[in-house]
């Protein structure tokens, strides 16, 4: 970085920390807005709600063991909203990247009258409003016998939506060279898809998996609405939030706001340099 910047003139300099600095300052946000969650989880309520920014003059430990007690969800505890919210984020999120990623091949390396059609289609959709269509998607769910049922996690499998449009600049850009050495060995379409292309884009399909499943496993309206019987744990931090006006516990609904966040941020210390490195806004990092 240091002869980078030995490199810039003084205006690019300037420029540089100035922009360096801001993303510094969010950066820290991040951490602090974690890190106060997890301090306002082992507080008192009354703590949480006098010194909102002070650290705990004890640290209540306890108040991370009562959230498996008090997380309750019409009957559903805290382990039971754990496995459901495993349930709802790995298989969707699994089956749909998967199938984006299939479909985007089909369309950009095979050439038929309709293989240009999806990139369009999606440009489209992605431009109209989705919330007139919660209604229509509800009855259309009921009448299918997916409502308040664990199997509709595997209806989740649909090309059309905005990881296509990554995948489809990324097999546009891959070289037919890797398929055609392939195929002089003998191997087929299927062979040419699993064991040479495939391999190639799983950087960017780990990347998309990953956002995707962190979007999923926060996301609480669709179980909310269409599958109350097996609430997650989103849905069981938003219904302790709405009893709050019945008991005031603060602090048990920051340590369990803190569990949530856990496998976040496990898998983004984790995979950070696959996910900056493959995935940036509006395209395809080389």
């Amino acid at each position: 970085m240091f002869k980078s910047l030995k490199r810039k003139s003084l205006p690019e300099k300037i420029l540089y920390c100035f922009v360096s600095l801001i993303f510094a300052a969010v950066a820290f946000s991040y951490v602090y807005i974690l890190f106060w969650m997890f301090m306002s989880g082992a507080k008192t309520h009354t703590e949480v709600a006098l010194d909102t920014f002070g650290l705990p003059t004890v640290w209540h430990w306890e108040n991370y063991r009562d959230v498996m007690s008090m997380l309750e969800v019409n009957g559903v505890g805290f382990w039971n909203m754990l496995f459901n919210s495993l349930w709802w984020s790995i298989i969707p999120v699994t089956l749909s990247i998967f199938t984006q990623c299939t479909f985007s091949y089909t369309c950009s390396k095979y050439k038929f009258p309709t293989s240009t059609w999806p990139y369009l289609i999606i440009l489209v959709v992605m431009t109209l409003p989705i919330y007139g269509a919660g209604g229509a998607s509800y009855r259309l769910g009921w009448r299918l016998g997916l409502i308040n049922n664990m199997w509709a996690a595997f209806m989740n499998i649909s090309g059309f939506s905005a990881s296509y449009l990554y995948f489809n600049a990324y097999f546009k850009n891959l070289s037919w060279t890797y398929a055609e050495a392939a195929q002089i060995d003998g191997a087929n379409d299927f062979q040419v898809y699993f064991r040479v292309m495939l391999p190639q884009a799983m950087p960017l399909l780990t990347a998309l998996g990953i956002t995707s499943w962190i979007a999923q496993w926060n996301d609480y309206t669709y179980i909310l609405i269409n599958q109350p019987k097996t609430p997650t744990l989103p849905v069981g931090i938003y219904n302790f939030n709405l009893e709050m006006t019945y008991r005031a516990r603060l602090d048990i609904l920051f340590a369990a706001c803190f569990y949530v966040c856990i496998p976040c941020i496990i898998l983004f210390i984790v995979f950070n340099k696959t996910i900056t490195t493959n995935v940036s806004l509006g395209g395809i990092k080389g």
